[in-house]
């Protein structure tokens, strides 16, 4: 699903030379849900940006169900965004003049589908993250925990084959977080989508298929068994 080749990508600020990604290189497989782990400046959000064609890398390659990054034109990144992944941020970026329902349609608009069709669409994904009665609610009148499962809805609304989760459970409380890791678990055991996870939270980890650790822009770590034992070296 995911084929990521020496990836490089190197920032300045002011005199230094930050090096986000440095020879970074791994394959993700269809359904595999991953957490990616590391220190604060470790290139984790820097990885999962440029999975998602957020930002660009200075070299290598990304390739995403066939389609190389690298290559896509402006308008073909556009697409590659809207159906090919979703994306899930620690502050749920949700607009908020608008309900939940209208958070979750946007997506669909984008994506050019009629209005009656995408209505029906996203009160479906509402439904599946058990927001079937918060429809018609805007953000402020929603807990961190429900406006995290908005923009599951709205991450999952188009069938995405990808999503994308920058620390989701990073602004929750521990039961709130525990029932959005609940909620991505259950997404990847029923839609067979590939999740991958930035977090600090080692509650993901102990969910995730795998574990990549980051340190200094470079994978130092990639644990497909014997989970706890890397969770636990990483929070000591």
């Amino acid at each position: 699903m995911i084929s990521i080749k020496n990836a490089k990508k190197t920032y300045r600020m002011g005199d230094e030379e930050i090096k986000a990604l440095d020879d970074v290189t791994f394959d993700v497989k269809q359904g595999e849900f991953i957490a990616i782990i590391g220190p604060s400046g470790s290139g984790k959000s820097t990885l999962l940006h440029t999975i998602g064609g957020l930002d660009s890398l200075d070299n290598g390659s990304i390739t995403v169900d066939g389609d190389d990054l690298a290559v896509l034109k402006d308008r073909d990144l556009a697409r590659y965004r809207n159906k090919t992944v979703g994306f899930i941020f620690q502050n749920f970026n949700l607009q908020s003049r608008y309900t939940a329902l209208d958070n979750v349609e946007l997506g669909l608009i984008f994506a050019g589908m009629p209005k009656k069709e995408r209505k029906e669409k996203a009160r479906a994904a509402l439904e599946k993250v058990g927001l079937a009665d918060r429809v018609s609610h805007k953000p402020t009148e929603l807990s961190g925990g429900q406006q995290q499962r908005v923009s599951i809805a709205r991450a999952m609304v188009n069938s995405p084959k990808v999503i994308l989760a920058d620390e989701p459970t990073g602004n929750l409380d521990s039961k709130s977080g525990e029932k959005i890791i609940e909620l991505l678990h259950d997404l990847q055991q029923k839609m067979n989508v590939t999740i991958l996870v930035v977090t600090h939270d080692d509650r993901i980890a102990h969910k995730a298929d795998r574990i990549l650790r980051i340190l200094d822009g470079k994978i130092v770590e990639d644990v497909t068994n014997g989970k706890k034992e890397a969770v636990k070296e990483y929070t000591d």
